[in-house]
């Protein structure tokens, strides 16, 4: 038991955002499915994935790895939420029902019912991929939006003339 646990423990610290590669990478669930053969990770039960500034909450989640080292994290929820405090740009959040990160090249996908929150700014679709170092944004639509994109974007208010 304690090798499994250490074994846990490693390929977890492998796991790492690029931009925050010192942080450690914390999986809080109820329950756990680890399966090093197949290089995947299953968590379920109320997951909470924390690093850094880096926030992950879902109902799932399914961890992929290299040679030990997490390539991508597929959190599924009613929504799965998404959450960065990035000190040099606005706070991102996210929702969606599948919200897929590729930790390597910092690609954000939410899939399904999938609304994006920057700043002023707030992208809702079907689908929508934020390129994190970037800083870009596409979005199209699916069935449930009705093929469209929504997009609101925040304007100066003027006071009225009294």
């Amino acid at each position: 038991m304690t090798k499994f646990i250490k074994m846990t423990l490693v390929i977890l610290a492998c796991i790492g955002l690029n931009a925050f590669a010192n942080d450690d990478l914390i999986i809080d669930s109820k329950n756990q499915d680890l399966d090093y053969k197949n290089n995947t990770m299953y968590f379920s039960g109320n997951v909470k994935i924390q690093q850094g500034t880096l926030t992950i909450t879902a109902d799932e989640l399914y961890v992929i790895t290299k040679d030990g080292v997490g390539e991508k994290l597929i959190a599924k929820g009613k929504p799965a939420r998404f959450l960065q405090n990035d000190p040099n740009n606005e706070a991102l959040e996210a929702t969606a029902l599948e919200v897929v990160y590729m930790i390597n090249e910092r690609i954000l996908e939410l899939n399904g019912q999938a609304k994006y929150k920057q700043g002023s700014s707030i992208v809702e679709s079907g689908n929508i991929v934020f390129d994190l170092n970037a800083q870009r944004v596409k979005a199209d639509g699916d069935k449930s939006t009705g093929g469209r994109v929504t997009t609101t974007i925040k304007t100066k208010k003027t006071q009225p003339n009294n």
